[in-house]
């Protein structure tokens, strides 16, 4: 029980602290120039928003060598490439299971894949640029949500939408009428909007010398595989150098059989598997740089003209190969369906 004195005493301290603490409040409006109601709501936004999972950068590699089908590889990518291009790519931090932004490269296995182009057709920093501009944007988190989702459904109906060929006005106008009502104004829209359409144009452009590049190569045709795997290793260092905790793929359409400067065929010839497991060891050497996080998908790699018995042999020696350098993440798929 408290006597009179110390009731007395609880509230004169109780008072003193309501003072202070409301001074302590009033000195952090002044400096934030912020009332009870912005700061609430700020401490609210920074304990609630969902973090952007890290992006993925992944490098599909097509063999469009003698020994392949190459309309075969292409259709094995088919699902994969279109997804990134129409719109997905951009993540979904609001998701229940949250989806990372993606990047997309396209790599070519070639008589001497250096010579071919790396066509990046995605790239996973417009979705990181989107999210830095809504977490910037003190919305509550529906309308965080809202907007997120509505740029999603813009980036995908932007690309069949005649906007995309006009000026980069008539696109952005476009997209801001597509993204309706927001808890922002159509002027506070346009930057969004503007990153979407220059996404959106870079990847139709790319996609345009994909295509090109398919219809007339304008180079020989053969399969340097071990050429097209040190390039795709070398961009993927510069790609941890720009996003350090991307995940990393590498998808290969190929058999794999370099007839080029290791000439397989020839070099497998009579071995078992552990003698070619040796030879792909000593062929790799030792890597420069950590892949033990990169991830590889072989996709189609019955799409052959080769026996299976020398695609057995391919396959073990490249998976060697690989684990030599780090990467031991190694996956086989008929297709990208789903993936």
């Amino acid at each position: 029980m408290f006597g009179k004195n110390s009731l007395k005493a609880l509230k004169i301290n109780a008072f003193k602290a309501i003072l202070v603490g409301s001074g302590a409040l009033a000195l952090v409006m002044s400096l934030t120039a912020c009332g009870p109601v912005e700061l609430a709501k700020s401490a609210l936004m920074e304990d609630a928003f969902p973090p952007m999972p890290a992006p993925e950068v992944a490098t599909y590699v097509v063999d469009l060598s003698g020994s392949t089908y190459p309309m075969a590889q292409l259709e094995a990518l088919g699902s994969g490439i279109d997804g990134y291009i129409t719109g997905d790519s951009l993540g979904n931090p609001f998701a229940e299971t949250p989806v990372a932004p993606r990047g997309l490269s396209i790599q070519f296995v070639t008589k001497n894949s250096a010579q071919a182009p790396r066509i990046r057709l995605v790239s996973s920093k417009s979705g990181n640029d989107l999210y830095t501009y809504i977490r910037s944007s003190n919305l509550n988190m529906d309308g965080s949500k809202q907007l997120w989702n509505s740029l999603m459904q813009a980036r995908k109906e932007i690309w069949g939408s005649p906007a995309l060929e006009g000026d980069n006005t008539d696109c952005i106008n476009a997209v801001v009428s597509m993204l309706g009502r927001q808890q922002l104004l159509p002027d506070a829209l346009r930057e969004p909007a503007s990153i979407i359409c220059q996404d959106a144009k870079q990847t139709s452009i790319n996609k345009q010398r994909l295509d090109s590049f398919l219809g007339n190569p304008g180079i020989e045709m053969g399969s340097d595989v071990e050429g097209a795997f040190k390039l795709s290793l070398n961009n993927f260092v510069s790609a941890k150098a720009e996003f350090p905790t991307a995940r990393r793929i590498l998808v290969i359409a190929s058999d794999l059989v370099d007839q080029r400067g290791l000439d397989l065929p020839k070099a497998l010839s009579g071995l078992d598997s552990n003698a070619t497991c040796q030879l792909a060891t000593a062929r790799a050497g030792n890597a420069t740089s950590d892949f033990s996080d990169l991830s590889v998908v072989l996709v189609g790699s019955k799409n052959s003209k080769i026996n299976t018995k020398l695609l057995d042999q391919v396959q073990n020696y490249w998976t060697c190969y690989l684990n030599q350098l780090g990467i031991t993440n190694i996956n086989q798929q008929s297709d990208l369906s789903g993936f």
